[in-house]
């Protein structure tokens, strides 16, 4: 009779077992995945409005001649890349050429499919990586957490650099654990030269170790060769991207220097600072909402391993592939959080890392908890609880969180339907701008127009329409990089032909005639609406969660698309602020 197999050491601890495999495969965890992602591409909302005029309106632009032109594109200025909207415009224009796809929504949601593929597979790879390089349940752990969060759901399929580089950190993250070091030299790289260059910090403990490991092992010349093939790889990637931005802007542009010196060298009253500032708590409160329980567990997971290493008495826990992947987090929080402009998308690039400290952190406690708890009465019970409560807890709160936001705040992306395929003028956003979805998903001959709002910063203004797509080297006029307002980039009410508003009942802002309410003017017709949530009436937890079988602590609005009556009206009532 054969003896049970007995459980080893290395099935407890997190060190390396390279010839372990997953637990579950690749095509099973891929297909998980790409599921989830799936769900984010057909109802995940666009918070950020950045998304919208800096990535989809040039895409829009280069696709279909025309869209929604930013200071950043300004040959002036150019602080954003050509060659990376152009490879998402390709895209769309093969989605168009497709027999099932016949309009510009198809595209739109076509190119969300593919981001969520890309997602999808990145997150399979690292998942590969992790389980073979430091420990199958470790990467089992982080399946499951990248599987249920809130966050992942929010930033998989967004059009962002941030959200690009999310992407290439995972495939980088995965070759540097599997010693692939051309390969993760490359893929960090793409990240940080087409997408967004501050990424790149996140590799910084990758080469740390692996110099540190090369010299140890006495092998620094080969890790260094490894290197310099990585280097020359990324000088002929940049110099791709040079060639391509080259052709857009009609003058030599170096785009991932011009992002670093407008953030970092803006100058006095230019810089990212001048959109807003946060407390430095921002980031913490933003991850809390995003990834509730699994945000504790990654900041513990530090000091967790090094405690674990302590009381096993073996530097097992200490691995530096190990250390080298829970660094990126600590690193990549420390560097946002102390800058004074912060969005939430800053952190898209850390998300992956956020899963996979608290992976580490949780399998490393339920190591600690069983060497602690050998004494209880109930310890299988004990441990029991400790391995399933946490994953239960983060995926049920994460449900709740994408319910919210979505019931919440999806009617932009499902109002602008109620439009004739065969219309045709002005659709004007007053007060709403900043939640237009782009013109992938307004008629052909509509054209997004702005009337004059509360706002008054400086708003986009429209690429020159030509066959060539000249927009992209003509100097626009009206642009600045110090968010002065232009009146230019504003119309009168009586040039609209269609109006898309929302309706907040009570809001001060309305009763003091300080933001006209277009819903109320009789001039025009409702088309749509959708009920849309009223964040100044809810109470925060109606606004963080949302509950089955609670009472609806929501308070709604009305967000709605109008058309002109037809009866014909005094013109002159029409004037904002008349």
């Amino acid at each position: 009779m054969s003896k049970p197999r007995s459980r080893t050491r290395s099935e407890n601890a997190v060190d390396p077992l390279p010839s372990s495999r997953p637990i579950l495969s690749a095509t099973t965890a891929f297909s998980v995945l790409l599921v989830v992602r799936l769900l984010s591409a057909a109802y995940a909302t666009i918070p950020d409005c950045d998304e919208v005029f800096n990535f989809w309106e040039p895409a829009h632009y280069l696709s279909h001649g025309h869209g929604l032109q930013t200071w950043e594109y300004s040959p002036e200025y150019a602080i954003r890349s050509w060659a990376y909207i152009g490879l998402h415009s390709l895209a769309t224009r093969a989605i168009s050429l497709l027999p099932s796809t016949p309009t510009k929504t198809h595209e739109f949601y076509g190119l969300r499919v593919l981001l969520a593929l890309s997602c999808a597979y990145a997150e399979t790879r690292l998942y590969s990586a992790v389980s073979t390089a430091i420990n199958r349940r470790v990467g089992l752990l982080y399946l499951i957490f990248t599987v249920c969060a809130a966050g992942m759901f929010h930033s998989a399929a967004a059009f962002l650099p941030s959200t690009f580089a999310m992407y290439t950190t995972m495939l980088g993250t995965a070759a540097f654990l599997r010693r692939q070091t051309v390969r993760g030299v490359f893929w960090f790289a793409l990240g940080g030269l087409l997408g967004w260059p501050f990424s790149l910090a996140m590799c910084v403990p990758f080469v740390v170790e692996e110099v540190v490991v090369g010299a140890l092992g006495g092998r620094l010349a080969g890790t260094v060769g490894r290197f310099i093939k990585g280097g020359i790889v990324s000088l002929v990637l940049l110099g791709a991207i040079v060639a391509a931005d080259y052709v857009a802007y009609r003058k030599l542009e170096v785009i991932p220097l011009n992002i670093v010196l407008y953030n970092v060298f803006g100058g006095e009253g230019k810089g990212p600072d001048i959109y807003g500032t946060e407390p430095w708590w921002f980031y913490m409160a933003n991850l809390a909402l995003n990834f509730n329980v699994l945000l504790p567990l990654a900041l513990v997971s530090a000091p967790l391993l090094a405690l674990h290493c302590v009381l096993s008495r073996t530097t097992a826990t200490g691995s530096t592939r190990t250390l080298a992947a829970a660094a990126p987090f600590y690193l990549w929080l420390a560097i946002f959080t102390a800058q004074p402009h912060k969005e939430e998308r800053f952190m898209f690039v850390l998300y992956p890392a956020l899963c996979l400290n608290a992976a580490l952190s949780h399998h490393t406690a339920l190591a600690l908890c069983r060497a602690l708890s050998s004494r209880l009465p109930a310890r299988s019970v004990f441990n029991w609880a400790v391995l399933v409560v946490p994953p239960i807890l983060a995926a049920a709160l994460s449900l709740s969180r994408v319910l919210a936001v979505t019931t919440a705040y999806s009617a932009p992306l499902h109002i602008y339907a109620a439009l004739p395929p065969t219309a045709s003028g002005n659709l004007c956003l007053a007060k709403e701008w900043y939640r237009f979805p782009s013109h992938y998903l307004l008629p052909e001959d509509v054209r997004a127009k702005f009337v004059s709002s509360a706002f008054d910063g400086l708003l986009p203004g429209e690429f020159y329409e030509s066959a060539g797509r000249d927009g992209t080297w003509m100097l626009p006029r009206g642009m600045n990089d110090r968010n002065q307002p232009d009146p230019e980039k504003y119309i009168t009410l009586p040039l609209c032909d269609y109006v898309v508003e929302s309706y907040f009942a009570g809001h001060g802002d309305y009763e003091a005639g300080a933001e006209p309410d277009l819903v109320l003017d009789e001039a025009w017709e409702e088309l749509y609406c959708e009920a849309f949530l009223d964040a100044a009436r809810t109470p925060m937890l109606g606004r963080t969660l949302w509950v089955p079988g609670a009472p609806d602590v929501r308070r709604w609005g009305r967000y709605c698309l109008f058309g002109r009556r037809k009866e014909r009206v005094d013109v002159n009532t029409f004037f904002i602020g008349s």
